[in-house]
């Protein structure tokens, strides 16, 4: 084999090389969107929102991968904005951080005495919903709305 044969071949293989590397960068690399949370039922002009969103069942309720607060519009609402989200599924909480001190503050046996909501408006039953009846699929752009409600309810 004559020496410019040999150096076809191997420019051939570093092409090659190049497009199978863009090809796993590709498939590695996940859209990113807008998800768009509209937490409903504070007080007007009262208090803060805490939102925490996690991304698998062993994180749920410990470890957020986003946590944000925002301040009670007039309405008793709050919108959060959480730009480059990447697809996946996600179960979002917040609660209604009527003192604005930061955690939720719980009575007896630790149900939560201010108010609750959690993604799909699920409620629990003796304790927080599980992951999966709380999880969203993200794809793209979307908005939910989280209405929050008392423990008790």
């Amino acid at each position: 084999m004559g020496q410019d044969a040999r150096m076809l071949i191997n420019q051939s293989k570093i092409i090659l090389s190049f497009y199978l590397c863009l090809l796993s960068v590709a498939s590695v690399s996940q859209e990113k969107g807008v998800l768009e949370v509209l937490v409903s039922g504070a007080k007007p002009n009262h208090g803060q929102v805490i939102l925490s969103i996690f991304n698998s069942e062993d994180n749920y309720l410990n470890t957020p991968v986003v946590g944000m607060i925002e301040k009670v519009n007039a309405s008793g609402k709050v919108t959060f904005h959480l730009p480059g989200l990447s697809t996946g599924d996600y179960a979002i909480s917040a609660f209604y951080d009527e003192d604005e001190n930061g955690e939720l503050n719980t009575g007896f046996l630790g149900i939560p005495t201010e108010l609750v909501g959690f993604s799909n408006n699920v409620k629990g039953s003796f304790g927080p919903p599980s992951f999966n009846q709380v999880k969203i699929e993200f794809t793209d752009n979307k908005k939910i709305s989280i209405n929050l409600n008392s423990a008790n309810e």
